[in-house]
């Protein structure tokens, strides 16, 4: 073996042109990985950083639905957006969290959508309304800053939104808005249109912006359930007495008082009241409707676990419910993040095509320049594993070498760029910096992927130009010049 390591190496430096082309190439592929994955995994990181913080919860747990998939952000089905199911047995199910050794905190959630406006306005304002229990939700997510005003008090309606809303609201509603400001909610539910009229109570903002930043408004959750259709008796009569029918239908105090008008003490005729209309119940809210439970977690990696036995408790118990984690809630705001590692991982797959190609004909190019050379060790007596073996170690070590200089110049490019603090001018790259200044952290795993695919590359470029090479008769190359 040191042999071939001496002729290996010293076959390298004779052909250094040759060389120099295969390092350069292995170098930019470190060199990209590097630099590519440190984006994906500082964005991925991010993005999963920011929901769990602010949105998710390690674990969250909803309904099912026969139509879509599931998440804080409604129902995402082929068909549209369906209504996002009623969590059924929900005390049951708070129940099971708690007895989990596993589980720190819980919080409710409703979620709905609906149009803003101010009172007695024309323009309107989509908004996705997070419709939560405030005492156990803030606990949950203390990490949501209150820039103004106050969060919901308990028992109380409210609206909290964020300053990025703030300007949408504004910009939208063509006046300024500001906290005190009554907001008219227009719910479309399973009941039709209802309509709700909240103070603005807050501000919020976040340290880290999302693309969901921007529309999420949080009221509480009676108010929501009410614009939703989670009420409860709004669909019957309310049974009245004939006397209590009666008097709804007077129209003066005559009719509430008597049936006859007296005048000079003579009698008239009877004055008939106006027939009863039916009364209607006021819309209440089902105070035990929700959709989802957010849940916390004493130590974030149980996630899987915790899921896990979830999911078995409800197929046990017959509950059609289901558990998923931080990713499974955020729906599609998380798939942003994954459509871009796919398109990064589609890019690599090519550029590797590419450079196995290159790198194959500058071997081939290399192994017929050196015909002589192996005709001459195959008549002294080398056989075949002898001449594979050298162009083996050839390849690794020109991989090896290449691959720590690709690797050096991959971190001092990310030093770089950390160092020029650059700011994300839009929603993508502030999903790919997972913030709004690029800071990219480089993983370790990363980087030791990137240098054993490197080496991978170059060993399956180096089996086409091996394969002439084993074919060239001694007596033959040895006449070449």
């Amino acid at each position: 073996m040191p042999v071939l390591i001496r002729i290996a190496f010293r076959n390298l430096l004779e052909h250094k042109s040759k060389t120099l082309i295969i390092g350069i190439l292995l170098a930019l592929g470190v060199i990209i990985l590097i630099v590519g994955n440190a984006f994906m995994d500082t964005a991925a990181k991010g993005v999963k950083d920011t929901f769990i913080a602010n949105y998710t919860g390690d674990v969250f747990v909803s309904g099912k639905s026969t139509n879509g998939k599931v998440s804080l952000f409604g129902v995402q089905a082929p068909g549209g957006q369906e209504t996002t199911p009623v969590l059924p047995y929900y005390d049951k199910i708070v129940a099971k969290l708690a007895s989990m050794p596993q589980v720190e905190l819980t919080a409710g959630q409703v979620t709905g959508f609906g149009l803003a406006t101010l009172k007695d306005g024309e323009e309107q304002t989509f908004a996705l309304l997070f419709g939560v229990d405030p005492e156990n939700y803030r606990r949950l997510f203390d990490q949501v800053h209150i820039a103004e005003g106050s969060f919901i008090e308990p028992g109380k309606e409210g609206l909290v939104i964020s300053k990025k809303a703030l300007e949408r609201f504004s910009k939208q509603l063509k006046k300024d808005v500001k906290i005190g400001d009554n907001i008219t909610l227009t719910g479309m539910g399973k009941a039709g249109f209802k309509i709700r009229s909240i103070p603005l109570v807050g501000l919020v903002d976040y340290k880290t912006d999302s693309e969901a930043t921007d529309f999420i408004s949080y009221v509480d959750v009676n108010t929501l359930r009410i614009l939703q259709g989670l009420t409860l008796g709004n669909d019957e009569d309310t049974p009245v007495t004939d006397e209590q029918k009666a008097l709804l239908a007077a129209t003066n105090e005559d009719d509430l008082f008597g049936a006859e008008v007296i005048v000079s003490g003579k009698s008239t005729a009877k004055v008939e009241a106006p027939k009863p209309v039916a009364v209607r119940k006021a819309a209440v809210a089902d105070t035990g409707a929700w959709q989802f439970i957010l849940v916390r977690l004493k130590k974030a990696g149980a996630a899987p676990l915790v899921v896990a036995e979830l999911n078995r408790f409800f197929a046990a118990e017959g509950i059609a419910a289901q558990a998923g984690d931080w990713k499974a809630a955020a729906g599609p705001f998380a798939q942003s993040i994954d459509v871009v590692r796919i398109v990064f991982d589609v890019a690599i797959i090519i550029v590797a095509i590419v450079a196995v190609i290159i790198m194959m004909n500058t071997l081939v190019i290399s192994v017929i320049e050196r015909t002589g050379e192996i005709g001459t060790m195959r008549a002294l007596g080398a056989q075949k594993p002898f001449i594979r073996k050298m162009f083996l170690i050839e390849t690794i070590a020109i991989a090896i070498v290449f691959g720590l200089v690709g690797m050096a110049l991959g971190f001092g490019i990310i030093g770089g760029l950390n160092a020029l603090h650059i700011e994300a001018s839009n929603a993508f790259l502030k999903i790919l910096f997972a913030g709004n200044f690029l800071h990219a952290a480089v993983n370790p795993m990363s980087v030791v992927s990137s240098l054993i695919l490197v080496m991978l590359v170059a060993v399956v470029a180096h089996l086409y130009p091996v394969a002439v090479a084993l074919k060239i008769e001694p007596v033959r190359a040895m006449q070449t010049e």
